[in-house]
């Protein structure tokens, strides 16, 4: 059994930690929770370290002994920075990390969306999201396609990449009557998301190479969690 790890990227001093009812949905992954904190631009990590590292630190600890207790191995570290972003890209890439979770309120993993811009890499990236989610928990998969307006092949091309990634999903033993499609059009990636991602339980993100260098998914996934309080995966 793969045990993909998946960073979990909170930001103190006000963090929010996956619930009780998220991990007790979740399969078989590790996990790196990395607690972050934005210094100011006047502000020293030495001054930030001396007046909180203590206190975040002993929250980290006890958060990663309640993600022990439900069977998910964790490790943890505590960072200081002036650049959130790319201090979890960073990490993302020094560790080798499968996903990285920003965490929302949601206390259960039923139902799951998808959004899909390609099938590069899909049969791995479906695989270790079967292997951080538990299937069992599973009442609905859909997947969504943010077509570019401007594309006059975008429409179909989405739903080509949609049942591809359907197609995946069903030779991972997800039944076809759990998997819904849909492919929107929209100039606005977060937008449509935001608005795709109500009444979900988790929204999945992909990575790409070109992410790296754009990091389109990392603000479309922070503006969801804020927009909405559901959490973000950001498979990679």
């Amino acid at each position: 059994m793969e045990h993909p790890t998946v960073l979990v990227f909170v930001e103190f001093p006000d963090p929010e930690f996956p619930t009780a009812g998220f991990l007790e949905s979740l399969a078989y992954p590790n996990a790196e929770l990395v607690g972050f904190y934005h210094l100011d631009d006047d502000e020293s990590v030495q001054e930030a370290q001396a007046e909180y590292e203590e206190a975040f630190t002993t929250e980290l600890r006890k958060q990663a002994e309640r993600f022990e207790q439900r069977g998910v191995r964790t490790e943890h570290d505590l960072i200081f920075n002036h650049h959130r972003m790319e201090a979890r890209q960073r990490i993302a890439e020094a560790d080798a990390v499968e996903a990285i979770l920003i965490p929302g309120g949601t206390n259960t993993l039923g139902k799951i969306l998808i959004a899909s811009r390609h099938t590069k890499n899909a049969e791995e990236k479906v695989a270790n999201l079967l292997n951080i989610v538990d299937r069992d928990e599973l009442i609905s998969v859909d997947l969504i396609h943010i077509a570019d307006p401007d594309d006059p092949e975008g429409e179909a091309e989405g739903k080509r990449i949609l049942k591809e990634v359907s197609s995946v999903l069903a030779d991972e033993d997800i039944p076809p009557v759990q998997i819904h499609r849909e492919v929107r059009t929209g100039s606005d990636v977060a937008f449509e998301m935001n608005k795709a991602a109500r009444n979900y339980d988790l929204v999945v993100l992909g990575e790409t190479e070109q992410d790296v260098g754009d990091k389109v998914f990392g603000p479309v996934g922070e503006y969801i969690v804020e927009r909405r309080d559901v959490p973000v995966l950001i498979v990679r």
